[in-house]
């Protein structure tokens, strides 16, 4: 039973109070959802840019400069060529089954220059020919280097083996001598003294028909 003083709702308003608490928890929730997402985001963001700020190592490296130095051993002597010696063949000094010719070095050049080793020797007939085998080398003493200076002279000694000696079988007069300095391909051809027989034809292999010494620096 109803009082005068109270009114009774109506059907309409009591669906309209209804929709209107509906709607607000609805903004309520969609608020908590926004304040949730922000703060998500903003952890994100954060942790974003702290692993971005990281530093990274510093290398120190040291480059090493090495130096090269050039040492220079000054200037070096030549080999004695054969337009730069005047050569000589001496006369004869017998010995007992040989004949001893000295030979001489004589620096014409400007410059200083070696010698080192052994010439080569050969004996040529009138005709040009050579006679027997060249000059074989001695055994003794050991080659050493002789410097030259401007006018100064080396020397060396060949022994021609008397023909006349078995094993020997025929002979030739030479009338020039064949002269390679050490090391050299250019020969010199040097007027062979009066009388200089060699041996042109020995009857074994392993005859000498003569036999030339190493330059020296003094006179043999």
């Amino acid at each position: 039973m109803t009082t005068p003083n109270e009114e009774t709702p109506e059907p309409g308003s009591r669906a309209r109070r209804r929709r209107t608490g509906i709607a607000a928890l609805l903004l309520a929730g969609i608020a908590l959802g926004l304040a949730a997402c922000g703060s998500s985001s903003s952890s994100t963001t954060t942790t974003t840019r702290n692993a971005t700020t990281t530093t990274a190592p510093t290398t120190n490296t040291t480059t090493t400069t090495s130096a090269s130095t050039t040492i220079s051993s000054g200037p070096t002597t030549t080999s004695c060529a054969t337009a730069s010696l005047a050569i000589t063949f001496g006369n004869p000094n017998g010995t007992a089954g040989a004949i001893h010719y000295g030979i001489t070095f004589h620096n014409t050049g400007s410059s200083a220059c070696t010698l080192f080793g052994y010439p080569g020797v050969s004996f040529l007939a009138a005709g040009g020919g050579q006679i027997g085998a060249p000059a074989q080398r001695q055994g003794n003493p050991t080659p050493a280097t002789v410097p030259l200076a401007p006018g100064g002279t080396a020397y060396s000694s060949v022994a021609v083996t008397d023909p006349g000696i078995p094993p020997c079988s025929s002979s030739a007069t030479a009338t020039q001598v064949r002269i390679y300095p050490p090391g050299e391909t250019h020969p010199a051809l040097v007027a062979a003294p009066a009388g200089v027989s060699v041996c042109s034809s020995p009857n074994t292999p392993n005859y000498s028909s003569a036999v030339i010494a190493p330059v020296t620096a003094s006179q043999v």
